[in-house]
Protein backbone atom coordinates (compact mmCIF):
# COMPACT_ATOMS: atom_id res chain seq x y z
CA UNK A 1 0.00 0.00 0.00
CA UNK A 2 1.21 3.47 -0.86
CA UNK A 3 2.27 5.82 1.89
CA UNK A 4 0.56 9.15 2.46
CA UNK A 5 3.61 10.91 1.06
CA UNK A 6 3.46 8.93 -2.19
CA UNK A 7 -0.27 9.66 -2.55
CA UNK A 8 0.36 13.37 -2.12
CA UNK A 9 3.03 13.31 -4.82
CA UNK A 10 0.76 11.29 -7.13
CA UNK A 11 -2.10 13.77 -6.66
CA UNK A 12 0.15 16.81 -7.07
CA UNK A 13 1.79 15.49 -10.25
CA UNK A 14 -1.57 14.47 -11.71
CA UNK A 15 -3.07 17.85 -10.93
CA UNK A 16 -0.13 19.73 -12.40
CA UNK A 17 -0.41 17.63 -15.57
CA UNK A 18 -4.12 18.45 -15.77
CA UNK A 19 -3.33 22.14 -15.24
CA UNK A 20 -0.73 22.04 -18.00
CA UNK A 21 -3.24 20.43 -20.38
CA UNK A 22 -5.72 23.20 -19.55
CA UNK A 23 -2.95 25.75 -20.08
CA UNK A 24 -2.15 24.40 -23.54
CA UNK A 25 -5.83 24.55 -24.44
CA UNK A 26 -6.20 28.12 -23.19
CA UNK A 27 -2.87 29.42 -24.43
CA UNK A 28 -2.56 27.83 -27.84
CA UNK A 29 -5.87 26.35 -28.97
CA UNK A 30 -8.07 29.28 -27.97
CA UNK A 31 -5.50 32.05 -28.54
CA UNK A 32 -7.64 33.78 -31.15
CA UNK A 33 -10.55 34.09 -28.72
CA UNK A 34 -8.55 36.07 -26.15
CA UNK A 35 -5.29 37.18 -27.79
CA UNK A 36 -3.16 37.02 -24.65
CA UNK A 37 0.22 35.31 -24.64
CA UNK A 38 1.34 36.02 -21.09
CA UNK A 39 -1.74 35.88 -18.87
CA UNK A 40 -2.44 32.14 -19.17
CA UNK A 41 1.14 31.57 -17.96
CA UNK A 42 0.62 33.86 -14.96
CA UNK A 43 -2.48 31.97 -13.86
CA UNK A 44 -0.75 28.64 -14.51
CA UNK A 45 1.99 29.66 -12.06
CA UNK A 46 -0.65 30.70 -9.50
CA UNK A 47 -2.36 27.33 -10.01
CA UNK A 48 0.87 25.36 -9.58
CA UNK A 49 1.65 27.24 -6.37
CA UNK A 50 -1.86 26.47 -5.10
CA UNK A 51 -1.39 22.78 -5.95
CA UNK A 52 1.97 22.64 -4.18
CA UNK A 53 0.51 24.22 -1.05
CA UNK A 54 -2.50 21.88 -1.24
CA UNK A 55 -0.16 18.88 -1.61
CA UNK A 56 1.74 19.91 1.51
CA UNK A 57 -1.49 19.88 3.53
CA UNK A 58 -2.97 16.90 1.61
CA UNK A 59 -5.96 18.94 0.41
CA UNK A 60 -7.12 17.02 -2.64
CA UNK A 61 -10.34 18.99 -2.98
CA UNK A 62 -8.31 22.17 -3.36
CA UNK A 63 -6.26 20.52 -6.09
CA UNK A 64 -9.42 19.55 -7.95
CA UNK A 65 -10.98 22.99 -7.56
CA UNK A 66 -7.78 24.59 -8.85
CA UNK A 67 -7.97 22.71 -12.14
CA UNK A 68 -11.72 23.30 -12.44
CA UNK A 69 -11.18 26.97 -11.60
CA UNK A 70 -8.51 27.39 -14.27
CA UNK A 71 -10.50 26.01 -17.17
CA UNK A 72 -13.89 27.06 -15.82
CA UNK A 73 -12.74 30.59 -15.17
CA UNK A 74 -11.33 30.77 -18.67
CA UNK A 75 -14.65 29.63 -20.12
CA UNK A 76 -16.59 32.14 -18.00
CA UNK A 77 -14.23 34.91 -19.06
CA UNK A 78 -14.73 34.13 -22.74
CA UNK A 79 -18.52 33.80 -22.37
CA UNK A 80 -19.11 36.95 -20.31
CA UNK A 81 -16.32 39.23 -21.56
CA UNK A 82 -17.21 42.69 -22.80
CA UNK A 83 -15.19 44.76 -25.25
CA UNK A 84 -14.88 48.46 -24.58
CA UNK A 85 -12.85 51.61 -25.08
CA UNK A 86 -10.77 53.29 -22.39
CA UNK A 87 -10.43 57.06 -21.76
CA UNK A 88 -7.60 57.35 -24.28
CA UNK A 89 -9.50 55.53 -27.03
CA UNK A 90 -7.69 52.18 -26.66
CA UNK A 91 -9.50 48.87 -26.88
CA UNK A 92 -10.07 47.02 -23.60
CA UNK A 93 -11.68 43.75 -22.57
CA UNK A 94 -12.57 42.38 -19.14
CA UNK A 95 -12.09 38.65 -19.82
CA UNK A 96 -8.91 38.50 -17.74
CA UNK A 97 -10.69 40.00 -14.71
CA UNK A 98 -13.52 37.47 -14.98
CA UNK A 99 -11.01 34.63 -15.42
CA UNK A 100 -8.89 35.71 -12.45
CA UNK A 101 -11.76 36.33 -10.05
CA UNK A 102 -13.55 33.07 -10.88
CA UNK A 103 -10.27 31.13 -10.67
CA UNK A 104 -9.48 32.53 -7.23
CA UNK A 105 -13.07 32.10 -6.03
CA UNK A 106 -12.98 28.42 -7.00
CA UNK A 107 -9.67 27.90 -5.21
CA UNK A 108 -11.15 29.53 -2.09
CA UNK A 109 -14.28 27.40 -2.50
CA UNK A 110 -12.02 24.33 -2.57
CA UNK A 111 -10.39 25.44 0.68
CA UNK A 112 -13.80 25.92 2.31
CA UNK A 113 -14.94 22.56 0.92
CA UNK A 114 -11.85 20.90 2.39
CA UNK A 115 -12.27 22.50 5.82
CA UNK A 116 -16.00 21.71 6.03
CA UNK A 117 -15.41 18.15 4.83
CA UNK A 118 -12.65 17.58 7.39
CA UNK A 119 -14.74 18.97 10.25
CA UNK A 120 -17.74 16.88 9.20
CA UNK A 121 -15.60 13.73 9.02
CA UNK A 122 -14.08 14.43 12.46
CA UNK A 123 -17.49 15.20 13.99
CA UNK A 124 -19.01 12.07 12.47
CA UNK A 125 -16.12 9.93 13.65
CA UNK A 126 -16.33 11.15 17.24
CA UNK A 127 -20.02 10.34 17.64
Amino acid sequence: MKSSYQKRIFWAVGTVIALCLCFFLCRFTFLESHGSYQYPVVLLVVGIVAVIIAAIFDWRKVMISTVVGYIGGFALGIIFSVDGVDQGGGAINNWWVIWTVSFLVLIIAGIVWEIVSNRYTKAKGSV
